[in-house]
């Protein structure tokens, strides 16, 4: 029997985030440090629909394990994608990120889900449905008077809203991907006018079940002071980026002009949220499903304040689906390690 012995990464042939040979700026990078660390060969492939059976039987021959750098958010059928990486996984290959893991992590609703634990904030909600939201969003809106709404499934700050109550009852809403302001007579109208963004699930969606939805969460002012964001590789903090959004705006991303600054963990002012993440991880071990956690990926944090007037570092995000390190090439050598027998 042949072996197994080479590690793929597998793109998407569409999207914005190519060099201009048409991959990834940091896929070569990953795969010639896992050349250099490991006996492994290496290979980039491209996930076609049309052709997905044919790359499925020649991964299946020829792959130790496969590395998926495609943005969800690319795909026209997502779960169709995630099908074929089990596919995959159920014939022995190792896959970095196991869909499992994907569906459960890289979804908002997982802010929901960790109440309770020291990743969760109790006054978070998953909206499932648009019935849901109708009946319960405006007693959230009325006590705390704002509220973040996130789609359960989004990037690069499409789908997130700032919703604020007004002193005469009128509605201001502010889309992060652009800061663009809306404006609402009351709740009643916002509320008609929002629920298309809600849609029902596929009855083909063997993945995305139950996902459609939006997560509301508090807001805190001092996103204004920027993100938290700890890079991670498997369990292993391997950075520490502070994420300062444009003067104005509440979006804490790339494409909203933010400024990233990377740093390392062992910095003594990030003991405590490194400290929050590595104790974290046994909060997230359920939704993993046996399997390992992502290879490269983040946890994304908002300050707020303890009682005592301390820090205190809110959960926002988790990303693990294709989490770039394109200007910091150097973080290839830690992804490459992971594949080190």
């Amino acid at each position: 029997m042949k072996t197994r012995n080479t590690i793929f990464i597998i793109e998407y042939a569409k999207g914005s985030d190519k060099g201009f040979d048409g991959f990834r700026p940091d896929t070569k990078a990953i795969l010639r440090e896992i050349e250099k660390e490991t006996k492994y060969k290496t290979e980039i492939v491209f996930f076609r629909p049309n052709k997905k059976y044919k790359l499925l039987d020649y991964l299946k021959k020829n792959a130790h394990a496969v590395i998926s750098r495609i943005n969800p958010g690319n795909l026209k059928q997502v779960d169709e994608y995630f099908q074929f990486l089990k596919a995959l996984g159920d014939e022995g290959v190792e896959i970095h990120t196991h869909p499992d893991v994907m569906i459960n992590l890289d979804f908002k609703d997982i802010l929901a889900k960790l109440k309770g634990t020291r990743l969760g904030d109790d006054e978070s909600y998953f909206y499932h449905k648009f019935s849901d939201f109708a009946s319960k969003f405006p007693n959230d809106l009325k006590k705390h008077g704002i509220r973040v709404l996130k789609t359960n499934y989004g990037s690069t700050g499409e789908g997130v809203y700032l919703v604020r109550l007004q002193d005469d009852g009128s509605i201001v809403s502010t889309e992060a991907v652009n800061n663009e302001k809306y404006f609402y007579d009351d709740i009643h109208e916002f509320i008609s006018k929002f629920e298309v963004n809600f849609q029902d699930d596929s009855e083909y969606a063997e993945y995305f079940e139950g996902k459609t939805g939006f997560v509301g969460c508090r807001y805190l002012e001092r996103i204004s002071e920027g993100e938290i964001r700890v890079l991670l590789v498997n369990d292993k903090p391997i950075s520490v980026v502070h994420k300062k959004p444009q003067e104005g705006e509440f979006s804490a991303t790339l494409f909203s002009g933010a400024k990233y600054k990377y740093e390392s963990p062992s910095e003594a002012k990030w003991k405590d949220v490194v400290t929050l993440t590595t104790k974290g991880l046994k909060d997230l071990k359920p939704y993993l499903k046996g399997q390992n956690y992502p290879l490269l990926w983040t946890m994304d944090y908002i300050l707020d304040y303890n009682k005592d007037g301390s820090d205190k570092y809110v959960l926002s995000e988790i990303n693990c689906s294709c989490v770039g390190i394109t200007t910091e090439l150097q973080y290839a050598k830690d992804v490459a390690k992971v594949f080190v027998k």
